[in-house]
């Protein structure tokens, strides 16, 4: 069976990786002429460390990253809205969340990839069209047959578009800076990761290694300043705990987007093509699963295409596998990002988080961090 996978990112390189430990070759084509260390931090969940575990790399990602104790939503002083009890959380097996830089995350997969010879760049894709039960794929500079093409291209996927279904993004109206610095925490907000509200505005931060920091900003777009320079950045967050001027004052560069997610598709799949994370199911960050979902997916699929009697019957079960919990992830992603950034909306959002005894928050985790056959 000839796997051909479009997309080098997260979600491409670890499917790779979990076809490879199922005994599924595979191939990955990526557009990039190289792998550069772009983009920002991440927040590994711990669903998504039991399979990086699994692939034998969750050692290496600690290596490059930091395990967080813990996750706090906080007022602005930092203050958390509902303190948790527990020194450490972390799921049933001590899997605990891991922030880490998504190109080194990248990089780390990558390396993996190109031991085992299953990863080429500078592969721009173009189309593919299906040609008696096979799948006939059309790069920028060659055409190549594979059995299977599976699409983790992203949000804006090309796959998507060659399997002719519809691609409608949904806006949030949110804009979202992220960046990493070269500071070094106190010692109370090492290992910990802080998200903190305001007034249609939010900062989020951890450490990163020890000597530099992930933040991230998200701003209702009316609110926004017409440049965003460190002084009407810092103007906007003026109120809040000293560390986040601290923050903004020592940010270079900024990755600067809208938050957007992608409408629910009736279907992942047709014929001999399959769409796995962004590309099938791009979510808003609020929960943190973006990178985490892909990672999921990419365990799924390679389990059900080695178990199953043919490609259909793969892609059939896989998406009868993850459509619930993507469902849920999506949604309520998208709904806590509209109520946090409406003023009665987040008290209603505090309001619950005070009175949700924390039994009740642990087993809502567990079950957003369970990992069948894990």
């Amino acid at each position: 069976m000839d796997i051909s996978i479009i997309g080098g990112g997260i979600t491409g390189l670890t499917t790779a990786l979990a076809l490879h430990k199922s005994g599924v070759a595979s191939k990955v084509y990526e557009q990039a002429a190289s792998l550069n260390e772009i983009g920002a931090g991440v927040w590994l969940q711990p669903n998504a460390v039991q399979i990086l575990h699994w692939l034998g790399l969750k050692e290496a990602v600690l290596n490059k990253g930091c395990a967080l104790d813990k996750m706090e939503i906080t007022y602005p002083n930092l203050k958390p809205i509902k303190k948790i009890r527990k020194a450490v959380v972390e799921d049933q097996y001590g899997n605990q969340t891991i922030a880490i830089h998504r190109g080194k995350l990248q990089r780390i997969l990558y390396e993996k990839c190109e031991q085992l010879q299953m990863v080429a760049l500078g592969e721009p894709y173009i189309d593919h069209q299906n040609d008696e039960g096979k799948v006939q794929l059309q790069f920028k500079n060659k055409s190549i047959p594979a059995d299977i093409v599976l699409g983790a291209d992203g949000i804006k996927s090309r796959v998507r578009k060659a399997m002719g279904l519809p691609t409608e993004f949904r806006q949030t109206r949110q804009i979202c800076c992220r960046g990493i610095v070269n500071i070094t925490l106190p010692n109370h907000l090492k290992r910990v990761g802080k998200e903190v509200w305001g007034d249609k505005r939010r900062f989020g931060f951890s450490q990163l290694s020890p000597d530099s920091v992930y933040f991230f900003i998200v701003l209702n777009r009316e609110i926004c300043p017409k440049e965003f320079s460190k002084p009407s950045l810092s103007a906007l967050f003026k109120d809040f705990d000293p560390i986040i001027a601290k923050i903004i004052e020592a940010s270079g560069d900024m990755h600067r987007t809208e938050l957007i997610d992608l409408k629910r598709l009736d279907t992942w799949y047709n014929s001999n093509a399959c769409l796995l994370g962004d590309a099938a199911h791009a979510t808003t960050p609020n929960m943190g699963q973006g990178a985490c979902q892909g990672i999921e997916d990419a365990f799924y699929i390679s389990r059900y295409l080695k178990e199953a009697d043919s490609p259909q019957d793969a892609f059939k079960a896989f998406e009868i596998q993850r459509r619930k919990k993507v469902d849920y992830v999506v949604n309520n992603s998208w709904n806590f990002g509209r109520m946090v950034h409406n003023r009665a909306g987040q008290m209603l959002l505090k309001a619950m988080m005070k009175i949700t005894p924390e039994k009740i928050v642990d087993k809502q985790m567990n079950m957003l961090y369970a990992v069948d056959g894990l």
